[in-house]
Order: C-alpha cells, then sequence, then structure tokens
C-alpha cells in the first residue's frame, strides 16, 4: 500500500507536441565572410530545404577555439504544461524522421555527427521558411547527447535538458553539427514538425501540505463571539442528574458566553430644563451678605472721619442706610 503512490507517479507519462520549431541557416558564403551587420539580401545558393521542413548541415567552418559550427541549426520547443513546479524527469525522448523526398537535399549521411543541446537563449518561429542565423539561439553543449540512428530515425533521450524546462525556463532544444567530432561536411534535412514523436515519464512534483484555515468564530444572537474551545485541555466529568442518571457531556462542547441580560424598560418622567434665573435662596443668601459685609464695615470704620454725602451712589445710600437701623436695632 505504501508503494501505490509513488508507482503510480513514476508511472505519469504523456506525449507532448512540439510547441514551436525553426531552423536556421548561414550560407557558406557569410561563414567564410561574416558580415558585421546582418546581410539586407537572401542567400543566393539553395538551401535544399523544403519549406517546413528542418535541417542540420556543417561546410566546415569553426569558431576562434576550434568548434565546429553550423551552416543550418534546428530548434524545437515542447508544449510542458501538465509539467509542473517539482515535477522530476524520468525520461524524455524525441524522434527526427529524415525527408527523402528529392526536393530534400540529403548527403554524407553516414558521415553526419549531431547532438542536441541545450539553448541558453529564447529563439523566433520562423517556419515554413528558415530563418536568418542572427536569430538562432546560442546554446550549450556541455551535455551534449548523441542520437541513436535507426535507418532514417534518430532518437534522442534528453532527461537532463527536459528538466531545465521545469526547473527554469522552457527554452527547448536545439539540434546541431557536434561541435568536437565533426570532421567532414553534411546535410541532414527532417520532416517537419507534425512528424515529431516524443514521449515523458516523471514523478509529479508533491505539493507542500497547508493546514486548513481555523473555523470563523460564531454569533451566538447577542454581539458575543464564542471562543474556539483550546486543545489539550481537561474533559469535565460526568453530572448526575436528579433520580441518580448520570450523564456525560461532550467531550468538545464549546463554552457559550452567558447571555445578555434582559432589562425592562421602565417609563421615566420627562425631564425638564433647569431654568437659567437665580433660586430664591440665591438671592436671599445673597442680601444675607450684603448686610453681613455693611455691619463689618460699620464696626470697624472710623465714625470720626468725615464722608461726603454727596459723592455717594444712590445704592451706597440705601445700603448705608439698611445698615446704619440695623445696628442701632442690635446696640438697642
Amino acid at each position: 500500500m505504501l508503494l501505490l503512490p509513488v508507482s503510480h507517479a513514476v508511472a505519469a507519462s504523456n506525449t507532448p507536441g512540439v510547441l514551436q520549431a525553426s531552423w536556421f541557416w548561414q550560407s557558406a558564403y557569410e561563414q567564410a565572410n561574416p558580415p558585421v551587420a546582418p546581410p539586407t539580401t537572401p542567400p543566393t545558393e539553395p538551401s535544399g530545404v523544403p519549406d517546413g521542413d528542418l535541417a542540420v548541415a556543417y561546410t566546415g567552418a569553426q569558431d576562434s577555439a576550434g568548434n565546429k559550427t553550423p551552416a543550418k541549426m534546428t530548434a524545437i520547443a515542447f508544449d510542458t504544461a501538465g509539467l509542473t513546479a517539482g515535477t522530476s524527469i524520468q525520461s524524455f525522448t524525441f524522434a527526427l524522421t529524415l525527408d527523402t523526398q528529392p526536393t530534400a537535399t540529403n548527403f554524407a549521411q553516414q558521415d553526419a555527427k549531431i547532438v542536441a543541446c541545450l539553448p541558453t537563449r529564447g529563439w523566433p518561429a520562423t517556419l515554413p521558411k528558415g530563418g536568418d542565423y542572427t536569430d538562432e539561439p546560442t546554446y550549450d553543449c556541455g551535455t551534449a547527447v548523441e542520437p541513436k540512428v535507426n535507418g532514417n530515425v534518430y532518437t534522442f533521450s534528453i532527461p537532463t535538458i527536459a528538466q531545465t524546462w521545469v526547473d527554469d525556463q522552457n527554452l527547448g532544444v536545439v539540434v546541431v553539427p557536434d561541435p568536437k567530432n565533426t570532421t567532414a561536411p553534411f546535410q541532414l534535412v527532417f520532416s517537419g514538425p507534425k512528424t515529431i514523436k516524443a514521449s515523458v515519464a516523471y514523478t509529479p512534483g508533491t505539493p507542500l501540505p497547508t493546514e486548513p484555515p481555523p473555523p470563523p468564530p460564531t454569533d451566538n444572537g447577542g454581539g458575543v463571539t464564542n471562543p474556539q474551545p483550546a486543545t489539550g485541555g481537561s474533559v469535565p466529568g460526568p453530572v448526575t442528574l436528579p433520580g441518580g442518571t448520570t450523564s456525560a457531556p461532550p467531550a468538545s462542547a464549546p463554552v457559550l458566553a452567558s447571555p445578555t441580560p434582559t432589562v425592562s424598560a421602565t417609563p421615566v418622567a420627562a425631564i425638564r430644563p433647569a431654568s437659567s434665573a437665580p433660586s430664591a435662596g440665591f438671592w436671599l443668601a445673597a442680601a444675607i451678605l450684603g448686610v453681613f459685609m455693611l455691619l463689618v464695615s460699620l464696626v470697624l470704620g472710623d465714625p470720626a472721619s468725615p464722608v461726603a454725602v454727596g459723592g455717594r451712589s444712590k445704592l451706597d445710600n440705601v445700603l448705608r442706610e439698611r445698615g446704619s437701623d440695623a445696628f442701632t436695632v442690635r446696640r438697642d
């Protein structure tokens, strides 16, 4: 039972289709006389490649490091939509078939040394015609793969290259003359993308486990949110009911908050706004204070000091008269 998920994962396979295919061409003249800028006119020599076909060719050119450079190269990208992140490629193969029609120029097939390599940049689609060599992708043949040849079928096994499509970006694969083992000129013309057969076996990526989100809090109707029961707490014991019956409460019963007590509404008498006028008590206290202050001034004042009655105000005269009468009564 434990081996079933693994076996199912390893057995996952499909036949990916061709997403995009191109071939790029540098004529023999251009190889001997590389232009500074891309040529403005197409090469005058015939390509020997029917429209829609793909080609790989070598005419004897090499770079400054002594590696053989292609006159024609093919680039293919496969549909990897089903290979999600984390997928482990177990095998990936694709097969190219030679076009044996008279319009396809194949020569020195027995001497042809070709390999599959990893492109290091993107490239445009050019079919049905071939593209200019200035648009061809650069590539890395550090993990070059030689094909198995069975008659006119060239089969490449490239799981390492295919793994980069999952781990990084899908730049496809290029088929070029072997940069180290090619010695004689050759040309191979393969039929178009519709005849390319590919297959892949892989272990699907395992998604990381995710914890389920906590349940949303509930409202008991009174605006109080019930807290979630804490894990690891003690379980309440059985409850003895009247009559000797024992009942055990549920172990994970949530504790509900007490409902909000209902307060009966009692009619309240209407409250009238208080008057802004001083009360009678205020005026009585003010009068007593005034009389007291007057008495104090008469007792402490100098009776010998003459005061000009004409300089007093009416209020002062009235207060003095009332104070004098009160003082006379008190003295008597």
